[in-house]
């Protein structure tokens, strides 16, 4: 456990391991918060929880220590006297492990069988259409039919950042798999023209990209690639704008409230189009193979972002600023 003591009779929410996926998640924490619903206690992956850990999000937060079984989660819920349980990972274990601890109020989405422990359920991808968002929403409306439309996270991470003293744009090229990434070249070329527009590009991401990283800042940028999502959050926070791909850290720059570009390529983008006032999708529509979906792109050159220019994202970067 981290930061203060968990409290007896919370709301347990369960977060996922993609970062993408928490950002989500935190909007939903926040349209808790606004309809008095708490105290909430954020449990999951570490790397996630961490985003919240600190936060207005919650009152207390529990990283996982390995991957703990469902007999282990129910051992933990039970002990806290968890009020209530809401998992929308896709994953039977959580579901599973409110059951087990008896816990009485259990919600989340029916994949992976989950929908059989759940007292609240409902389906995610089988369900109405829409933003993911409004399919989750959907679920806590069965329990409290009054929710409000889930609002915008406007999240303020619980770091500051020593930010440069010239205007500046984040990018972050990195991707959970390659059919997901604009061209590097793409992006050091975007670099270039960001810093003859008098813009220090600043290059997010993991601590695996940071050669990626270096690459796409070159000498005119700045690479702050492993920094705790926490810190890369204020960085985007500062910034004018922030160019990714279809990635977690195009979620959070939006959930900052940073005008965001976000570059897709195989994926349709509807159901998961990052969630802010000020966000573009930028995608092309004249291929007949999109969108395939696809980890690995089976055309030379991989068309549909080798297709997208450094021009074309200069340009929506200027509708911005000007």
């Amino acid at each position: 456990m981290t930061g203060p003591a968990i409290p007896t009779g919370a709301t347990w929410v369960r977060f996922p391991r993609y970062i993408g996926d928490a950002v989500m998640q935190m909007a939903l924490l926040r349209l808790l918060r606004q309809a008095g619903i708490g105290p909430l206690v954020v449990w999951g992956p570490k790397l996630t929880v961490n985003l919240v850990a600190g936060t207005d999000l919650a009152d207390a937060t529990v990283p996982d220590v390995g991957k703990p079984s469902p007999w282990a989660m129910a051992r933990l819920l039970r002990n806290h006297r968890a009020a209530r349980s809401i998992h929308f990972p896709k994953s039977l274990r959580p579901a599973l492990a409110a059951f087990l601890a008896r816990v009485p109020e259990r919600m989340g989405v029916n994949e992976s069988l989950a929908g059989v422990f759940n007292t609240h359920t409902g389906p995610f991808w089988s369900g109405p259409t829409g933003h993911c968002l409004e399919r989750y929403r959907r679920v806590l409306l069965k329990r409290w039919p009054d929710l409000p439309e889930v609002p915008f996270l406007d999240y303020r991470p619980p770091v500051q950042a020593d930010l440069p003293d010239r205007p500046y744009v984040c990018l972050m090229p990195g991707a959970s798999v390659p059919s997901k990434a604009w061209p590097v070249a793409h992006y050091r070329a975007l670099a270039d023209l960001l810093h003859a527009r008098g813009l220090l590009p600043v290059v997010l991401g993991g601590p695996a990209e940071m050669e990626l990283g270096e690459a796409v800042a070159g000498a005119h940028g700045l690479n702050r690639c492993g920094d705790p999502l926490t810190l890369a959050a204020a960085w985007m926070r500062g910034s004018l704008a922030a160019v990714g791909n279809d990635s977690g850290l195009s979620h959070l720059a939006a959930a900052c409230g940073t005008p965001t570009l976000a570059l897709y390529g195989p994926m349709d983008p509807g159901m998961f189009t990052p969630h802010g006032p000020q966000v573009a999708v930028l995608q092309r529509r004249d291929l007949p193979c999109l969108p395939c979906g696809k980890d690995h792109c089976p055309l030379e050159g991989h068309p549909c972002l080798q297709g997208i220019t450094p021009e074309q994202v200069m340009a929506r970067i200027e509708g911005w600023l000007s």
